[in-house]
């Protein structure tokens, strides 16, 4: 566990330390890109990650006048598709969107397939808040409600997730902790299967993140509570956990990341296209619509935040918080 935290902290500090490139880079740099590029989601379709990467997909496609390739490689948590990109070559034709399992991964998992470090950070595209959603129809009006099936038995509640160290997967379990209820996690191969499930009645519940605003207004899930500081300003009728009286605030992000030892500029170029992507109209109303905290920036600023995103994870680990996977 601390060798994998170790392995994500030499990554970033590879990412922060400046070097010298071969004129071939710079040449490689200024002709990228000259065909098509792939961006791997490691998710089953129709999840928010997946609207993402084809909204500034379609975008970045346009900006360069090439073709970017949105795949999805869901399951095993994220590790299939990230062990993908991983592997790639280190040229920018292979890109990976990306979010918090990429962090709680390396930290809960005893075996990872593959190294941290493989990875370099390109942008944080944004963060969210987790909230506990359960569908129009169940019998679970209230955030009382789901706590009081909860104790009645052991496992009685089943929480359903986007995989396995998911962030919907660790609010389920910080949630649990804080109420005193034990709950049965049911993973998924992304979001978009466990809504169905959701949907369906198969599971009580999910921590989504604001993206479920919508099926909310639709009528077709209930929202009990955000697991935020304040309301969300696009569902200011969801009350926080914070004023039901659970102290719980968490939240999943989402990111580009690119195979390591791609050329420092050609990451910078892809950088300044992602950057780009967050003032198009059409790609800021996929970001709007679900809810999500835009954020963008500089590759350093992408690694600084993954690794205090790491050094809070381990230090909830550490605490004694059961989060672990095989």
């Amino acid at each position: 566990m601390r060798k994998q935290l170790i392995r994500i902290k030499l990554a970033f500090a590879v990412l922060l330390a400046a070097s010298a490139l071969p004129a071939q880079a710079l040449a490689e740099a200024q002709a990228y890109p000259d065909r098509p590029i792939t961006l791997i989601v490691p998710y089953s379709p129709s999840g928010v990650t997946d609207a993402y990467a084809r909204s500034i997909g379609d975008y970045l496609g346009r900006l360069w006048n090439t073709q970017v390739i949105v795949e999805n490689k869901g399951g095993a948590g994220t590790i299939i598709g990230t062990q993908h990109v991983s592997r790639a070559k280190p040229d920018g034709y292979t890109l990976l969107l990306t979010s918090y399992a990429y962090t709680s991964n390396p930290i809960l998992r005893k075996d990872l397939p593959y190294d941290p470090a493989s990875l370099t950070p390109v942008m944080l595209l944004g963060s969210s808040r987790s909230m506990l959603v359960v569908s129009s129809k169940s019998d679970l009006h209230t955030l009382k409600d789901v706590i009081a099936k909860g104790k009645k038995a052991p496992g009685n509640l089943k929480f359903a997730s986007s995989g396995n160290a998911s962030s919907p997967h660790i609010a389920a379990e910080l949630w649990a902790k804080e109420v005193g209820v034990s709950i049965t996690h049911i993973p998924y191969k992304g979001t978009g299967p466990a809504m169905n499930d959701l949907f369906g009645g198969l599971v009580d519940g999910i921590f989504d993140g604001p993206s479920s605003i919508a099926n909310v207004h639709a009528g077709r899930l209930r929202a009990l509570g955000i697991a935020s500081e304040t309301r969300h300003p696009a569902a200011p009728e969801v009350p926080t956990f914070k004023e039901q009286g659970i102290d719980l605030v968490f939240g999943s992000w989402f990111g580009f990341l690119a195979p390591a030892g791609t050329p420092k500029p050609v990451i910078q170029k892809i950088n300044d296209g992602l950057n780009k992507s967050l003032s198009d109209p059409k790609v800021k109303a996929v970001l709007d619509a679900a809810g999500l905290f835009i954020v963008g920036g500089t590759p350093e600023e992408f690694a600084s935040f993954l690794d205090h995103e790491s050094n809070r994870l381990q230090g909830l680990v550490d605490s004694g918080v059961k989060l672990l996977v095989k």
